[in-house]
């Protein structure tokens, strides 16, 4: 017996004939199990790399973001309805992480408060009994209030007022590190009211201020 010529499956010199493949259901079912472990080996290789680096890296580096979000001010003196003499400013500062989402806490060391250029207060940095510089406060929170007392705060009454400006020296204390910033809030808008008794009140107009900040390193020029 004997296969004919025209009936071989192969050709005169071995190979297999060139003709088309046969699709099969055996044959969809392994390209798509195929296809489902590359998809899963690509997706384990990429969440490793993000893994990785929140673990390793992301421990030394954090995102910080500040702003001034808060801003009270509350008449002591008042010479007439429409000037005020003195009055009492309250500022605060926050601190945010969004995308490190690190945990912050904020302390003040110096902070002057402006009127375009002209400083009109300024808190001193505290010293210990040997006149050495206290860089250290009990606060786990990221935001720090600053009181100016006694401010000069004159022709206001019932105005906004757009040019604003608290300059701060604060340390900053993140999960992994800390350090000093020099602190700008330009540009802050305080609105000031008058109740219904005549006292003069002051607020932050809208929404918190971000600010701008640099490293510092060290304190000598506090």
């Amino acid at each position: 017996m004997y296969t004919s010529r025209g009936q071989a499956s192969t050709t005169d010199s071995g190979g297999r004939d060139d003709g088309p493949v046969e699709v099969t259901l055996g044959y969809c079912c392994a390209t798509y199990f195929y296809s489902i472990i590359f998809i899963l080996v690509i997706t384990l290789i990429f969440g490793g790399m993000v893994l990785l680096y929140h673990l390793v890296l992301g421990k030394s580096a954090c995102y910080i973001e500040l702003f001034a979000h808060s801003v009270s001010v509350s008449v002591s003196n008042v010479t007439n309805a429409a000037n005020v003499s003195t009055a009492d400013w309250r500022t605060g500062l926050v601190a945010k992480s969004p995308v490190t989402r690190c945990k912050l806490s904020l302390h003040t060391v110096t902070s002057r408060l402006l009127r375009g250029d002209e400083v009109i207060s300024q808190v001193s940095p505290s010293l210990d009994d040997f006149g050495r510089l206290v860089t250290t406060e009990k606060n786990d929170e990221p935001v720090t209030i600053v009181d100016f007392k006694h401010v000069v705060t004159s022709g206001v009454n019932g105005s906004v007022v757009w040019d604003y400006r608290v300059e701060s020296v604060v340390g900053l204390k993140a999960e992994f590190a800390h350090g000093f910033l020099s602190v700008i809030c330009s540009g802050i808008p305080v609105k000031f009211t008058t109740d219904s008794a005549g006292n003069v009140f002051g607020s932050l107009l809208g929404g918190m201020r971000r600010c701008g900040y640099s490293l510092r390193d060290n304190l000598n020029s506090v």
